[in-house]
């Protein structure tokens, strides 16, 4: 099984809400028992995840989640042609982030359907699966 991890699961590791923060560690334990056997995130979810923990937390819990996403992640970079097709998704879904329909169109073509992830705005998002646990 494949899966897409929403920044708020990577950001949720060091979260002080215990429930969230032991929801993000067990999708994360599921990857490294292999329920999980790849995640794909785009390189936008990074930026996101380590810029929002810097600000929230400290180098080092932003350093250990970037260390922990580079060795265990599929990235996906974003380039010039999906730039514009992320621009018609942000234009569908007013109130998604940019980073969100950047893996509304990674669901699309890795044909992964299933997103982990806090954000009740995937819910609306026709042939998408959030999940919030395993």
């Amino acid at each position: 099984m494949k899966g897409i991890i929403d920044s708020s699961i990577w950001i949720a590791l060091k979260s002080k809400d215990g429930e969230l923060r032991v929801k993000s560690q067990n999708i994360i334990k599921e990857f490294l028992n292999n329920k999980i056997k790849e995640i794909y995130i785009t390189d936008y979810v990074l930026l996101e995840t380590i810029n929002f923990l810097l600000r929230k937390t400290n180098f080092e819990a932003s350093s250990e989640v970037y260390k922990g996403i580079l060795e265990n992640t599929n990235i996906i970079y974003i380039d010039e042609l999906m730039i514009h097709e992320i621009l018609e998704i942000f234009k569908k879904y007013k109130d998604l982030s940019i980073t969100d329909c950047s893996l509304i169109l990674l669901s699309n073509k890795k044909e992964i359907k299933e997103i982990y992830s806090f954000d009740s705005g995937f819910d609306k998002v026709k042939g998408i699966i959030r999940k919030e646990a395993i």
